[in-house]
């Protein structure tokens, strides 16, 4: 490989929430961000504008929406324009955004549990209430829809007259690493047109898929590929996953119609989200045009990383865990080991892991209660450290 992905990197110390959030000495396999050098060629570029002394008021770069146009015509094998891209704050921003835009205050909005802990947060912070309906989760650990209790969910919302006139999707799916196919994904759409529901998807996760799930040569389908659904949908996304670079706070928002680009657009700007910082779309678009071979051979080193976790993992009694077809986490069933070990619920365990085994991870009941004694764990990390803090549980649950 042209790139060496196993060369430990000094976080701790940056103001990392990742590393700086936990105790010296714990290894953290919890938040969603990548423990590897950025590409070479984004430093690069990034270090040369920093040598430049002057960090004033930014333009819009020329080449920022041309690069995102060009990914997803190469990566995603779909055609869009400059025109239909807002530029957004963040991924999590931007579904913000788009909860005030097409919500009211009291109004409801309609997500699938388990689900990224943001989704509730955006919704319930902006004065609006979750309508939930728990997907089912197979013995292959492979979410699915269920039609029949989406509908539930939706009747019971309107007998308590709480209409919902917004759905956020995930895709590919956090934290079930589910990669929905191009036939679920027109249910799922068509499925929020028979409720005249309007769609923001979360694709940030995008080009973390394996195994050719989905129906594409790059095995993701996105939503911004279904233009007959137009009118009642919004592809929210960037490059801050795929190439770690979320602390620059920037995405794109993908929205074919002109009548909800405009309700967006006009948000947007009462949120005076008018210019980027000097380094946000410089970086994306860096990333767009001349990163993609370190991205390829990443992903070919994290895909053995899931591979070589899941059975590590699944040599530990009491623990269950998949190969996603998508992102960078495993979702693993624990329920077993939290009563081996005489925990409460997978709250207990994950802390009684951070605290004794010194290795952090996310409990899966905070992405709600679909998620009970589930936990999420980051691979996104050199190997070599990636097993050291999975031998920790493995060590601490032989105990019990």
């Amino acid at each position: 490989m042209s790139y060496d992905f196993d060369a430990p990197l000094e976080i701790r110390g940056t103001g990392s929430d990742k590393w700086d959030s936990v105790a010296e000495g714990v290894i953290p396999l919890w938040v969603a961000d990548m423990d590897f050098a950025a590409p070479p060629e984004l430093t690069e570029t990034l270090t040369g504008r920093a040598s430049r002394p002057f960090y004033g008021y930014n333009k819009r770069r020329p080449d920022y929406a041309g690069a995102i146009v060009s990914w997803y015509r190469e990566q995603y094998g779909v055609t869009i324009g400059a025109a239909d891209i807002l530029p957004g704050p963040g991924t999590v921003p931007s579904l913000g955004a788009a909860v005030r835009a097409f919500t009211r205050p009291g109004d409801g909005v309609f997500i699938m549990p388990p689900v990224y802990v943001p989704f509730y947060q955006v919704i319930r912070e902006n004065g609006r209430k979750t309508v939930e309906a728990p997907m089912r989760g197979g013995e292959d650990g492979r979410f699915v829809f269920d039609r029949a209790a989406f509908e539930k969910a939706i009747d019971a919302a309107a007998s308590a007259g709480v209409a919902a006139p917004l759905a956020l999707f995930c895709s590919p799916h956090n934290p079930g690493g589910r990669v929905w196919s191009g036939e679920e994904i027109a249910a799922f759409l068509d499925f929020a047109e028979s409720r005249n529901m309007i769609v923001a998807a979360d694709e940030i996760h995008g080009d973390f898929v394996f195994g050719g799930e989905g129906g594409t040569p790059g095995g993701f389908v996105s939503t911004a590929a279904f233009p007959n659904h137009a009118g009642r949908l919004i592809t929210v996304s960037g490059a801050n996953k795929s190439f770690n670079i979320g602390g620059l706070h920037v995405s794109h928002i993908i929205v074919r119609d002109e009548n909800l680009r405009a309700k967006l657009g006009k948000v947007l700007a009462a949120d005076f989200h008018h210019s980027p910082d000097i380094f946000s779309e410089l970086a994306v678009e860096t990333c767009y045009k001349s990163c993609g071979p370190w991205l390829a051979e990443l992903k070919t080193y994290i895909k053995r990383n899931l591979e070589e976790a899941a059975g590590f993992l699944n040599d530990i009694p009491g623990i269950k865990a998949w190969v996603p077809g998508g992102t960078y986490l495993l979702w693993a069933r624990v329920q077993g080991l939290v009563e081996r070990a005489g925990c409460k619920d997978d709250l207990e365990l994950v802390e009684r892991l951070e605290s004794e085994a010194k290795v952090k991870i996310t409990n899966g009941s905070m992405y709600g209660g679909a998620g009970a004694g589930y936990a999420r764990i980051n691979a996104a990390c050199p190997r070599k450290l990636l097993l050291e803090g999975l031998g920790r549980i493995k060590t601490w649950a032989k105990q019990f």
